[in-house]
């Protein structure tokens, strides 16, 4: 190629990219014309628009819509979200007279879940067993609704067939808003052996709680805050001669907090934290008068040279006045809080836990992964004793499966070390630990 030539594309090329960069200068970023969704078959557009942050008309922005892709995966409704970006025909822009801009269409891609899902549930160890069957039914309408219908056998104890109910419904976002409401109906009886003659100990509990988000499109993120009220009616049989007394629990609460984590493809990234407080008083018409609060905290994070690992951090500290219809306000010992100890296994008005994982992918196949974990926690009959008397230990190692085709459904298998009672436990659970 002569030198003539040569000259000549250098003076196409530099020609081109001019007339690109006055294309941008004059007309600015392309609009958007639509936005599109494939592949929700269940969801409805109007609950997926909620949570994005671009709109029609608006300039194209690629950080704006990533981060709307990342919004909708949030939901926790979808195995993968992705998007693509569509050229269309030029248009008018009525704003400016006769001038043209470019166009471009926004089409999401979801890959949804199954959104029903019937779990039998078991629990038999020396002391525990447990059968029932669990009903989840998630995105109900297309709305992002959840109903929770559980039964359980818990056994029977001198002849008393123990047993727990539970309904719950949480309707987010009603009339697409940022207000919620949710109601759960829970029944349960155990037989207690701990006092001088056994008891037959009936719980009904009703509770209402009515939120909102704290911000002006109701995405299901950031700041919220809400209220409740609980009625709980209780009744203790004496086995002996049948006799029986009723003890009844008005509670009204508030709840305030910050959510800001992400679900990611294998795992999930950021924080939340918050402060709840129930409040009981005779002036409700309640037996049982205690002032509750707790504070929260759940960090998780994600390492940008092992994105796929995680280091889950949760700390809680939680302190109420008096006994709660005769019972300690808190508990630890369980697959969720204190591993390693029995269900149960400490008791007070006072309690302090942190819990420390870190999960690590099977490289090959990230849905399954491992997880090296810790507790620490106690508690106390008064706040001032948390200065005073050591935290209880546990600690080991576990497996989790994610399971992508289902809603929030992580199968793990811990097994906890209580160096206390140096003794361990082996739990198996269908959520995260927190």
């Amino acid at each position: 190629m002569g030198r003539h030539a040569v000259q000549t594309v250098m003076q196409k090329t530099v020609t081109g990219l001019l007339l690109c960069w006055c294309s941008f200068v004059v007309y600015g970023a392309p609009l958007i014309n639509s936005i599109r969704y494939e592949g929700n078959d269940v969801s409805q557009t109007a609950m997926l628009n909620r949570e994005i942050f671009i709109t029609e008309g608006d300039e194209f922005n690629d950080q704006l819509v990533e981060k709307s892709r990342q919004a909708i995966m949030n939901l926790g409704l979808y195995k993968s979200v992705s998007y693509r970006v569509e050229p269309v025909d030029a248009r008018v822009d009525v704003t400016v007279s006769a001038d043209y801009v470019q166009a471009v269409d926004v089409v999401f891609s979801l890959s949804e879940k199954y959104y029903v899902l019937l779990i039998p549930r078991a629990r038999i160890d020396d002391e525990d067993k447990k059968v029932g069957l669990q009903l989840l039914w998630n995105n109900i309408w297309g709305m992002n609704h959840e109903m929770e219908l559980l039964y359980e056998n818990r056994g029977r104890e001198l002849g008393v067939k123990q047993k727990r109910e539970l309904f719950r419904y949480d309707y987010p976002n009603i009339n697409n808003s940022p207000y919620r409401l949710y109601v759960e109906l829970f029944a349960v009886n155990e037989v207690d052996t701990s006092e001088i003659e056994a008891i037959d100990r009936q719980d009904k509990i009703f509770r209402l709680v009515g939120s909102r988000w704290l911000n002006d499109q109701g995405r299901n993120r950031g700041w919220f805050a809400g209220a409740s009220v609980l009625l709980q009616h209780r009744s203790n049989l004496l086995l002996s001669d049948q006799s029986i007394d009723y003890t009844d629990a008005v509670v009204l609460g508030l709840d305030v907090g910050y959510d800001d984590v992400s679900n990611y493809e294998f795992n999930r990234g950021g924080k939340s934290y918050g402060y709840t407080l129930d409040w009981s008083h005779d002036s409700l018409g309640s037996d049982s008068q205690f002032t509750k609060h707790e504070i929260y905290y759940r960090s998780y994070y994600r390492f940008d040279s092992r994105p796929l690992s995680n280091l889950n951090v949760q700390t809680k500290l939680g302190h109420a006045n008096n006994y709660i219809l005769g019972d300690t306000a808190f508990s630890l010992g369980s697959s969720s809080d204190l591993r390693g100890y029995e269900n149960d296994r400490f008791n007070g008005n006072t309690m302090l836990l942190t819990n420390i994982e870190y999960v690590f992918p099977y490289e090959s196949h990230p849905l399954f992964r491992y997880v090296t974990f810790i507790d620490l926690g106690n508690t106390y009959n008064e706040l001032r004793d948390i200065l005073h008397q050591q935290l209880h230990v546990g600690a080991g190692f576990g497996l989790r499966w994610k399971i992508k085709s289902f809603v929030r459904v992580d199968l793990r298998a811990d097994i906890g070390y209580g160096f206390s009672d140096q003794d361990y436990r082996v739990s198996f659970g269908t959520r995260h630990a927190f």
